[in-house]
């Protein structure tokens, strides 16, 4: 696992330290699991967006079908 330096100011630096120890993690732990928090929850944007572009873009066509909604119903039981 690679090392990386951080320049924190000292107040945040406490504050931050307080907060890990609070939540029962290290602060390496605590910053370790934010950046995998954030990076996860990016991706998983990036891939609705990719979605909701595809979605809007598709031209769909029924050919006249429409939901039924005791055909469907019956289908699930």
């Amino acid at each position: 696992m690679a090392n990386v330096t951080l320049s924190l100011d000292d107040q945040l630096l406490a504050q931050a330290r307080y907060y890990a120890a609070s939540q029962g993690a290290s602060l390496n732990g605590l910053i370790r699991q934010l950046l995998t928090n954030e990076v996860s929850r990016s991706q998983g944007e990036d891939w609705f967006n990719r979605f909701i572009l595809v979605s809007e873009q598709a031209q769909g066509n029924l050919n006249g079908w429409k939901f039924d909604r005791e055909e469907l119903y019956n289908e699930r039981f």
